[in-house]
């Protein structure tokens, strides 16, 4: 009995030890895999702060950029932000740890929407201004971007520009969004400088318009493809653009004239000139003297004959010079926002 008692408290005892060591077995595997997701924890803070500093610092240079006009076209696409994945930031958002970027990142984006809404009117007020001329805002788009499901792809809309990259692809949807209406207005920007907008002539009479009128030579109906602008001999010729010059020379029943190339299929024609005062191949600027007022080639007296030509065709002048203040205006406004650089 004695010897059957001793066997069965040793069998119990040792089921007791065992039962205890399994119990701390498993407690020290319970705290051993709090310590790892602790140190997840830790690394998943690490890099939300470090995932959100870089991205805020990427929105922040490109939107300095923009601002600023330091950047355009594939310059400006180098630097737009991408698209980042979040790491989960249950601990840092419970900690506050990324509240103030989480403030920053709100004014950042506020400044996009109010980029956004600006660049939108300008596009608005830059199509109406050359709908208002006769032409087509779409003659101006060069190249522009469109969406896909797969990101942007370049939809061409004729005439020569240097096409942007391929940088909006993956881009942050909101900031790739206000790069593609950017561009937008960038080409009517830079087309708004191709479009005879100084008058080339400040002391005139308009003395024949653009179109039917009967010949001043012999009666006859003819077709006139300009404004003839008559003033005092010597009168000063301006660039009604800024251009390149293809023509200063006597040419024909037009007399002494300069041609101006202002690109875009864009060109002038200044003609009965007394004087010129450029060569071709000459840059000018819009409003540069270029000529005096004369009567040389076919001419009744001293005048201007002046020609707005588009794709070769000549095209009525008077709304180009009737929407000159508005043009002159348009163009001397600064590009886009008046918002400051990126703080």
């Amino acid at each position: 009995m004695i010897a059957g008692w001793m066997t069965v408290s040793t069998v119990s005892g040792q089921n007791a030890e065992q039962a205890a060591d399994q119990k701390a077995q498993a407690e020290l595997a319970r705290m051993a895999a709090q310590v790892q997701a602790l140190k997840a924890d830790t690394a998943a803070l690490k890099g939300t702060v470090a995932t959100t500093a870089e991205r805020i610092e990427a929105r922040q240079q490109f939107l300095d950029a923009l601002l600023t006009g330091r950047a355009r076209g594939n310059d400006l696409a180098g630097l737009l932000p991408r698209t980042t994945r979040r790491v989960s930031a249950d601990v840092a958002a419970n900690a506050g740890v990324l509240a103030p970027f989480a403030a920053l990142e709100q004014k950042q984006l506020a400044l996009v929407d109010k980029a956004a809404a600006t660049a939108e009117t300008r596009i608005k007020d830059a199509e109406a201004l050359i709908g208002r001329l006769g032409l087509n805002p779409g003659r101006f788009m060069a190249q522009s971007f469109a969406r896909t499901g797969t990101g942007f792809t370049r939809t061409g809309l004729g005439g020569p520009y240097v096409p942007a990259s391929d940088g909006a692809a993956g881009a942050d949807p909101k900031f790739a969004e206000l790069f593609v209406n950017w561009q937008r207005v960038e080409q009517l920007e830079d087309a708004m400088a191709s479009l005879p907008s100084f008058v080339p002539a400040r002391s005139y009479t308009l003395t024949s318009s653009f179109g039917f009128r009967y010949d001043p030579f012999h009666g006859r109906g003819a077709q006139h493809a300009g404004l003839d602008m008559a003033g005092a001999h010597g009168e000063p010729i301006y660039a009604a653009a800024a251009g390149r010059v293809v023509r200063a020379e006597r040419y024909g029943a037009y007399g002494n004239t300069v041609d101006i190339d202002h690109g875009r299929g864009i060109l002038t024609r200044y003609a009965h000139l007394s004087s010129i005062n450029v060569s071709v191949g000459d840059r000018v600027d819009m409003g540069e003297r270029i000529a005096g007022m004369g009567s040389t080639g076919r001419s009744t007296g001293t005048h201007l004959h002046y020609e707005v030509r588009i794709d070769g065709q000549p095209v009525n002048p008077r709304p180009f010079i009737e929407s000159s203040r508005f043009l002159l205006a348009y163009q001397q406004d600064s590009m886009g926002p008046d918002l400051p650089a990126a703080q």
